[in-house]
């Protein structure tokens, strides 16, 4: 590919040789946890005010600095506090430009960035805000949304106001300059304030925590002025006097509203997760040499003394400048990285981000598949799960959800279970037994009964579970068994009587939990050994099938939550950590001289399921032993612990991030379809998993999008809404009560995982939980967990009844007793077409606009137009005949 030249860098000055620090930055502590906030005006300085902390004005620019420690999260609320030398503090510096920012704030907030930037010693991340596109970090710092002031209305008269309100989780309010229909859109609430009455307009595909949101906004800045709710295509509704108000401002004949998601939106889409990376040159002026890679690892960063570009896509630009590099290129990344932005013709709001080597923030590591450092540090401050874990404390499960999140064990595995064997359309329920044997070529679907070890009510709501459907698919399992297997756990699933979880997960995925239930012992054989194993209702008796005289089973994990024994075949090489079950005319356990004793001693009682057995050790081996397992084993596999291929994959990866399979060695992705004989995942982490992450998501045109909650805690759930926790081990998916859509939460998980923004493998295991019924799992993630935490929410209907009993009503009649918000397929077909006035609609068919179907204009009618019109509202009509209605059509001109 030819590389990019770039004659123009935005940055002018490419270096600061004495830097000269505005009198405001050397107020900043630089070892202390703090949020400032400056204003550019012109070319000033000025510190913002605490209390205006949240509010912006569009024809300005703004610096944020925040300094936090590491794993913790800054806010507008934070409060400085010096910190000791040697502690290590994550830096985070943001410019945001406001939508009219003159061309001389956007070049003196640059220059101000260089700045602090020299002044806190070129180590914190710089990012590139724009109205209306802020990243998930910036919003974190605005927990209850912030305001956005339209600076040509500074020295006009208070009211009249107009304010769009958007956004899920941060409500964005922003003031327009002026008062038009041309800023409606049925995704957005709009507020008209007047002297007398504030009017409240709810777009029809406007969500309910937008609604519910934007109540609550309307509610603190009325101080006590009536409010009139007007729902979207429903204005002749108000009384006279409001609409002689309304018109006055927004003449109802000129109405014209965009519908929904016609404009372009902020949110992500889980469409792409690819990345390319460029080599920075200067050669005189910047050259780009693109890098030849296929998922992007860590090692492609190789040059400390240079710069990297990161292009996400479109969706973000990250500029990575190495430790050793010069000043003057950590000064000019983010103007090169805006010169990219302007060659590749991205959208000017695309995000920009420099970050500099040993100071990423993890919005950048998770970006690849084997940043190995994300695992260093865990968001939530939980301490990594020791392989030396021993006894499993039942009781500490129950009582500290902290430490179930942690080891993702809800209880010890003591509890009944049924395992269901799904092959094609065929069920068949496995008799219960110590000895459970998998086959990659089937689903299993096993109920499990949640034993906790106390009788305490706390603990028993800590626990907070009673059952689990978890469903196992082979990595050979057809689409029939696996569709059969999930209508089955589906089913299983909602016709819990008791709170409950539902786990589904890939061969190479099993998580902690799924092991401990078979203390570790699950035996997982190739799909050839199918008919063996389940024909003369053996039902996978390893001991007495006469019929499977041979195999050998290579011991994964060294506790009973991270060990299971799974059957390889050819085996390629060995190392001195693996342990092994050879089962010949006798049974031989075979461990390595790296080999753990409680490795050893898990792959003993697997051996111990076969019957009487041998324990044999590298370097040790009898002659008899080599004779036994000749066509399976010898002595020119054994490799001495270098690893160098499938087989001797890492026993301690938790993700299989690390492991080296086909020929991969830089431990990249990985599809859930692998040859049988590479497998990836222990299932516990020796090392800390990758920061949890917590996305608010929905769908949209039958896309799914998501919002991140960076520095997220429990408070951040709501009832109305659906949400994805990623915690490397598992991906939950938690169901608000008043969720709507709740039937595609697994779409939602697999969509999120399939195309999941960073590096990760498709495989990764999925589990929904309900509101209310949240395992300890779950909760220990969050800070404080409160069982009893959302009882009291109010819907956006409940909040518009109580606002309508103390304000002005809203007069907004039914139609067919059904009230406007709750709508039927038919309905939402009438509302989902963009509305235009009724004069628009009977112009010549040459002069119509270039969406509307002449043969269907009257779809473009608001609700109240139609009824106006036709005499009956759209559920009517659409109940008459054919011949009736293109009648009617053409006696109103709307044919």
């Amino acid at each position: 590919m030819p590389p990019f030249n770039f004659i123009k860098q935005e940055v002018r000055p490419n270096t600061i040789p004495d830097p000269k620090v505005d009198a405001t930055f050397r107020r900043v502590a630089k070892n202390a946890i703090t949020f400032s906030l400056w204003k550019i005006d012109e070319d000033r300085l000025e510190a913002v005010a605490r209390s205006q902390y949240g509010t912006f004005y569009d024809n300005s620019a703004y610096i944020i600095y925040a300094a936090n420690l590491v794993g913790h999260y800054a806010n507008h609320e934070t409060i400085t506090r010096e910190q000791k030398p040697n502690v290590v503090l994550e830096r985070y510096i943001h410019y945001w430009l406001g939508g009219n920012v003159s061309e001389q704030n956007r070049s003196n907030v640059m220059h101000k960035i260089q700045e602090l930037d020299s002044y806190l010693g070129n180590a914190a991340a710089i990012y590139r805000e724009t109205q209306n596109h802020e990243s998930p970090r910036f919003l974190s710092y605005f927990k209850k949304g912030y305001d956005i002031l339209s600076g040509a209305l500074i020295n006009s008269p208070q009211r009249p106001r107009l304010y769009q309100l958007r956004a899920r989780k941060w409500l964005r309010s922003i003031e327009l300059a002026t008062i038009e229909w041309s800023h409606f859109n049925s995704d957005y609430i709009m507020v008209l304030q007047t002297e007398t009455t504030t009017f409240v307009w709810i777009g029809r595909s406007s969500s309910g925590i937008e609604r519910r949101g934007a109540l609550s906004w309307v509610q603190r800045q009325t101080n006590g002025c009536p409010i009139v709710i007007v729902d979207d295509g429903y204005e002749q509704a108000m009384t006279a006097p409001q609409k002689e108000l309304w018109n006055a401002l927004l003449p109802l004949h000129k109405r014209m509203v965009c519908q929904a998601s016609q404009l372009v939106t902020d949110y992500t889409d889980c469409s792409s997760n690819k990345l390319r990376i460029y080599k920075c040159n200067l050669r005189g002026r910047l050259h780009l040499d693109q890098l030849d890679v296929g998922l992007p690892a860590k090692d492609d960063l190789s040059d400390a003394h240079g710069v990297y570009l990161l292009d996400n896509y479109g969706q973000s630009v990250w500029l990575w400048v190495g430790a050793q590099a010069p000043q003057a290129e950590a000064l000019s990344a983010m103007g090169n990285g805006r010169a990219f932005v302007k060659k590749k013709k991205y959208p000017d709001n695309t995000l920009v981000v420099r970050v500099v080597e040993g100071h990423e923030p993890v919005e950048f590591k998770r970006l690849f598949s084997n940043w190995l450092n994300v695992w260093q540090e865990n968001t939530r401050g939980h301490k990594p799960v020791s392989t030396k874990f021993g006894k499993l404390d039942a009781h500490s499960l129950c009582e500290r959800p902290k430490m179930a999140a942690d080891t993702q064990l809800v209880d010890d595995g003591r509890g009944e279970r049924v395992v269901y064997r799904v092959l094609g359309d065929q069920v068949q329920e496995l008799p219960v037994s110590k000895t459970v044997v998998f086959t990659t070529n089937a689903s299993y679907v096993v109920k499990y009964s949640v034993q906790c070890a106390t009788v305490v009510p706390a603990d028993l709501a800590s626990v907070g579970i009673q059952n689990i459907i978890y469903q196992w698919n082979g990595s050979e399992a057809s689409a029939e068994s696996i569709a059969t297997a999930n209508k089955i756990a589906m089913v299983a699933f909602e016709a819990l009587k008791e709170p409950g979880m539902l786990v589904q997960l890939y061969e190479f995925d099993e998580p902690p939990h799924f092991l401990q239930i078979f203390d570790g012992k699950l035996i997982i054989m190739r799909g050839q050994r199918s008919d063996i194993l389940y024909s003369n209702n053996n039902n996978g008796d390893l001991k007495t099938n006469v019929m499977l005289e041979t195999f050998l089973l290579k011991v994964y994990g060294d506790a009973s939550y991270n060990s299971k024994a799974v059957e390889e075949h050819p085996l390629s090489s060995i190392t001195s950590k693996d342990c092994y079950v050879i089962k010949t005319s006798h049974v031989w356990v075979w461990c390595g001289q790296s080999s753990t004793g409680d490795a050893r001693e898990m792959a003993k009682s697997v051996g111990a399921l076969m019957g009487e057995y041998t324990l044999i050790l590298e370097g040790k081996e009898s002659k008899e032993f080599w004779q036994s397992v000749a066509m399976y084993f010898n002595q020119a596999l054994v490799i001495n612990g270098h690893v160098n291929s499938c087989g001797s994959s890492t026993t301690s990866s938790s993700s299989g991030a690390g492991s080296m399979c086909n020929g991969s060695s830089n431990g990249g992705n990985v599809s859930p379809i692998l040859s049988n004989n590479c497998y990836l995942n222990t299932c516990v982490p020796s090392k800390p998993r990758p920061p949890v992450q917590l996305f608010l998501v929905w769908w949209q045109q039958n896309s799914l999008r998501y919002e991140e909650i960076i520095g997220f805690e429990q408070q951040d759930l709501s009832a109305d809404c659906t949400y994805i926790l990623d915690t490397g081990t598992l991906t939950y998916v938690w169901l608000g009560a008043q969720a709507q859509q709740q039937e595609k939460y697994t779409s939602i998980a697999q969509c999120y995982v399939q195309n999941a923004p960073f590096g990760r493998r498709s495989a990764t295991a999925l589990a929904v939980v309900r509101q209310y019924q949240e395992p300890n799992v779950f909760k220990g993630f969050f800070e404080s967990w409160q069982n009893n935490y959302g009882k009291n929410f109010l819907s956006y209907e409940q909040m518009r009844k109580e606002l309508g009993s103390s304000t002005a009503p809203s007069n907004i009649s039914a139609v067919n007793g059904t009230t406007p918000l709750i709508l039927d397929d038919r309905q939402k077909d009438f509302d989902g077409h963009k509305k235009y006035p009724l004069p628009v609609l009977t112009q010549e068919m040459d002069m119509l606009p270039s969406e509307i179907n002449p043969l269907k204009r009257e779809v473009h009618l608001t609700h109240d137009d139609f009824v106006s019109v036709f005499k009956m509202s759209f559920y009517d009509f659409d109940e008459l005949p054919k011949w009736k209605k293109t009648e009617l059509k053409k006696q109103y001109r709307l044919f």
